[in-house]
């Protein structure tokens, strides 16, 4: 099934003001509680995914329509004589996906609310069933290398400090049919997974067993300029963010919110949250944008700054 553009990311940004805020991860991660196995592989990390959005029932599995997909690991501990025991790690934003993509506005001031971080849940999260699309194994490891992965990986990216890398970048800005690195680079749930597996490939000499795929959205561009913090064109940029704010939490009909997004198009300014950088937009055609799904190479987070393990990332 296939639909225009315009309708379908009118479509995502209505769902992201439907997302109700998360209480991020409240009970805490719980560190998976391996079982010893003498050095025996036992650890399986699967790569799941769901259509996004679709714990809301407003929403449900409509998204998969759109190539939409939010992506995580189930790990599954399988020893002989035991029930196996499962956990699901999850990178996401802290807050809901809307106050991350879009800042709040007092005055000329832009505030941004999009820390990202890990969650590590006992069980298979929202049940087997949610995860629509459960890939084959990804990676296969015995207790005390899968153990490592929670107890120097995820917390070297979950220690930072509010407002420094990783933080979540929901648009990727790329040119049109050109295979070079993004111009923007987003960082979603899928990167989390990515960085995993990276990292088990890197210093735990296990590589993935399959290549990764997910969903960015692309916003297409000819070229990117920066735009200096209360330069010429900050009241264009403050006037342009207040508009997508009004489009996606405002209370008027469907109808009427469709038209003021298409008032808004083409894409005038993105946040590259990682470089904390404005930039305006040059050359965004129709569609505009683009769901796309598609594999990614192997890479960590970006450099977490003054940290203890940054040698990880680098």
């Amino acid at each position: 099934m296939s639909l225009p553009h315009v309708l379908q990311f009118f479509c995502v940004a209505v769902a992201l003001a439907q997302q109700p805020t998360k209480d991020w991860c409240k009970d805490g991660i719980k560190v998976p509680s391996f079982s010893e196995d003498d050095g025996n592989v036992s650890v399986e990390f699967r790569v799941a995914q769901a259509p996004l959005f679709s714990t809301n029932p407003h929403i449900g599995t409509k998204l998969r329509w759109l190539n939409l997909y939010h992506t995580a690991l189930v790990v599954v501990q399988h020893l002989p004589g035991l029930a196996p025991k499962n956990w699901t790690i999850e990178f996401d934003s802290v807050t809901n996906v809307l106050g991350a993509v879009l800042p709040s506005i007092n005055g000329s001031t832009l505030s941004w609310n999009n820390d990202a971080r890990y969650c590590v849940t006992e069980g298979i999260l929202w049940g087997e069933a949610h995860w629509s699309q459960m890939l084959d194994t990804v990676l296969r490891l015995n207790a005390s290398s899968a153990r490592r992965i929670f107890t120097d990986f995820i917390p070297a990216v979950n220690d930072t400090a509010h407002q420094s890398k990783p933080l979540y970048q929901l648009w990727r800005v790329e040119t049109r049919g050109v295979e070079t690195s993004p111009l923007v680079k987003d960082i979603t749930c899928g990167d989390g997974v990515n960085w995993i597996l990276d990292f088990s490939s890197r210093v735990l000499l296990t590589p993935p067993l399959f290549e990764l795929k997910y969903t960015s959205i692309v916003v297409y561009a000819d070229r990117i300029s920066k735009i200096p913090v209360n330069g010429k064109d900050w009241p264009d940029l403050i006037q342009y963010f207040q508009g997508m704010s009004e489009v996606t939490g405002g209370k008027e009909a469907v109808w009427h919110r469709l038209l003021e997004f298409l008032h808004l198009m083409p894409v005038h300014y993105v946040y590259d949250s990682n470089a904390k950088a404005y930039y305006k937009v040059e050359g965004n055609h129709f569609p505009w944008l683009e769901s796309k799904y598609h594999a990614v190479p192997l890479e960590g987070p970006p450099k977490l700054g003054n940290h203890t393990n940054e040698i990880l990332f680098v």
